[in-house]
């Protein structure tokens, strides 16, 4: 009996010890596992930066090299993965054991698409300035390159479906994971924001890589591979901020045939409008604040939509210009000029003189370019001279000589700048061709007040009068959403601040007034069905209409009340919005023509987001 007792005595420690045992053993096997996790992620990490640093360095076989080491590195990240599947069933942690497999499954999709975009720009290597370069290239093979690429783009079509799908998958996965749950910041680093700002990498990248199909088709069209292409050129000045971007104050025509740039002739928009002799009475905010009675050529870019001013403009210059063939439509302003000038360096004009994209200490430190464009356009004269806002052709046919001219090394740069200004909206196009049109404005580059989500905002600004101030403006946006009685609600505030002193704009003494009094057309474009709550900082009482789909509110400042050159003026709405979640997206766009807008966006006063944006963005909001 008493060794029965005794027997199982011992055969009940067993249990416990057992159990401590196994703990043991998984504890350190989850320890193991853990540290085989972290030391793949970090290598991960590492073959991907290196990879990222061989393709800036135009190293296209290395870039090769350090992908598929990332490759194989994150297989084995995923087998590791996978040995902690328990934590799927576990309350609270499978979210986030969740969140690590659509992570996973993204960068998977993510180095499939980084092997397709290398296979595509393999031929092109020499005319993107990959690998070293040959005796006798540059300037005298530039046109053979610009050819070459005439000849061959459209056989990138398969290549760029196959890269649209795998694109599609990263958006997806990352789509999949809820920022919301992480915290704002862990140990000094951003972690909800850098998810977020993944997430949205992701989506505009999986949307250029479909959206851009149809413009890769359409491309030997643009580049005049069978016919001559005829484009009219509009210079915006965004030193003077108008609907579309900047005051239109110069244009001109080019045409391009295989790939070739030949400028035709620029003019002074006011040239134009002499001729025009305007029969058209002005939109009421024009007549009141611009004190004009004709609507000239030159301030039809009312409409924040790029293609309905353009078209409204097209409409009376062509029987006027005897410009009946026009294909497309590109309007440019300084900062496209101004990134060309950083890579190019100094640009001679003949006839207009040397332009830079240096600091300029007569302007407060803006581009020497800026500066010089608006002297000639702008300062008094003592002698009347023909055509001095002409510019455009000579300044754009020497820029075009130079990047034609241009070492191989340079050509990447240069495409990253035309690309970098076609989405920051310094660029817009516009082409009568109905599939073209559809091809760049689902890119983005067609400056259109457009739909992706739920909300949408954009506040629109139009100078009235306060010289070139906008050179010296910045601009700050804080959105603050609150949902009350079922409701939902957005606080807007605008704060301006004009950060350089006055000029000297005595036009009598021959002075260049470049910032002055700041007066402002402000206008809020909504959901349509928003109701205005409250609006301050408008000197006149706030207009409500419906435009492109969009409840528009605007109002003004500047005649009693206007923003001077160092300081700061703020306008606040509030708005209530036809929403009915209170998870949604917000679908803001950037006003052309603007640099960079700080955007700080609050749900019930917690800060959600907060960056400067210079591109269209879409952004989920939760409240």
């Amino acid at each position: 009996m008493k060794m029965k007792i005794k027997f199982k005595v011992k055969r009940w420690w067993l249990i416990p010890l057992g159990l401590v045992i196994f703990l043991l053993l998984l504890s350190g096997a989850i320890y193991w596992w853990g540290r085989q996790l972290w030391q793949n992620g970090r290598q991960l990490q590492g073959e991907l930066q290196a990879s990222r640093s061989a393709w800036e360095a135009k190293n296209l076989k290395l870039t090769q090299s350090h992908l598929e080491k990332a490759a194989k590195n994150l297989s084995a990240l995923q087998t590791i993965y996978g040995r902690f599947k328990f934590w799927g069933y576990v309350p609270v942690a499978k979210g986030y054991y969740h969140d690590g497999e659509h992570a996973l499954a993204a960068g998977q999709a993510g180095i499939k698409a980084g092997r397709l975009l290398l296979k595509s720009v393999e031929p092109y290597q020499d005319f993107l300035g990959f690998g070293t370069a040959k005796k006798g290239d540059g300037a005298k093979t530039a046109a053979d390159r610009i050819q070459f690429l005439v000849e061959t783009i459209a056989s990138l079509k398969p290549q760029l479906a196959e890269l649209s799908q795998e694109m599609e998958a990263v958006n997806s996965n990352l789509g999949a994971i809820d920022a919301q749950r992480y915290p704002q910041e862990w140990r000094g680093r951003q972690i909800r924001n850098k998810i977020a700002s993944a997430q949205q990498i992701a989506a505009e990248l999986g949307r250029l890589s479909k959206d851009g199909q149809p413009l890769i088709e359409k491309a030997s069209w643009l580049l005049g591979k069978e016919k001559t292409r005829q484009y009219l050129v509009i210079f915006q000045n965004d030193g003077e901020l108008r609907p579309t971007g900047g005051f239109w104050t110069a244009y001109g025509i080019f045409q391009v045939s295989k790939g070739q740039i030949k400028p035709l002739f620029s003019s002074d928009i006011y040239t134009l409008d002499r001729r025009f002799n305007s029969p058209l009475a002005p939109p009421p905010m024009l007549a009141r604040y611009l004190k004009v009675s004709r609507w000239h050529l030159r301030d039809m870019n009312t409409s924040p939509d790029f293609a309905v001013s353009v078209q409204r403009f097209l409409k009376y210059y062509q029987p006027l210009s005897g410009q009946r063939h026009i294909d497309g439509v590109i309007a440019v302003d300084t900062q496209v000029l101004v990134d060309l000038l950083r890579v190019l360096g100094r640009v001679g004009v003949p006839g207009w003189g040397n332009f830079t994209a240096k600091a300029d200490a007569r302007c407060f430190g803006c581009p020497q370019v800026v500066y010089q464009l608006e002297m000639l356009a702008d300062k008094p004269r003592s002698t009347l001279v023909a055509n001095r806002k002409g510019f455009l052709g000579p300044v754009l046919h020497s820029l075009l000589a130079n990047i034609i001219g241009s070492p191989r090394q340079q050509v990447s740069s240069l495409a990253k700048v035309i690309w970098n200004n076609l989405e920051e909206k310094h660029i817009l196009l516009y082409f009568p061709d109905g599939k073209m049109e559809k091809a760049v404005s689902s890119l983005g580059f067609g400056g259109r007040v457009s739909s992706s989500g739920d909300d949408y905002f954009q506040l629109n600004d139009s100078n009235l009068g306060g010289a070139k101030a906008n050179l010296f403006i910045k601009q700050k946006i804080e959105t603050n959403y609150s949902y009350r009685q079922g409701r939902i609600f957005e606080k807007v505030t605008v704060t301006y601040t004009n950060v350089a002193p006055s000029s000297n704009c005595n036009l009598e003494k021959g002075g260049l007034c470049l910032n002055g009094a700041y007066r402002d057309w402000f206008r809020f474009y909504l959901p349509k069905g928003t109701k205005l709550v409250k609006l301050t900082g408008s000197e006149i009482k706030p207009a409500l209409r419906e435009e492109l789909g969009k409840t528009v509110i605007s109002g003004f400042f500047g005649d009693k009340n206007p923003l001077y050159p160092k300081a700061r003026l703020i306008v606040t709405a509030e708005f209530e919005l036809p929403l009915s979640k209170k998870d949604f997206r917000l679908w803001w766009q950037k006003q052309p023509g603007k640099k960079d807008v700080q955007l700080v966006i609050k749900a019930n006063g917690r800060r959600i987001f907060s960056q400067p944006l210079r591109r269209d963005r879409l952004i989920r909001v939760k409240l």
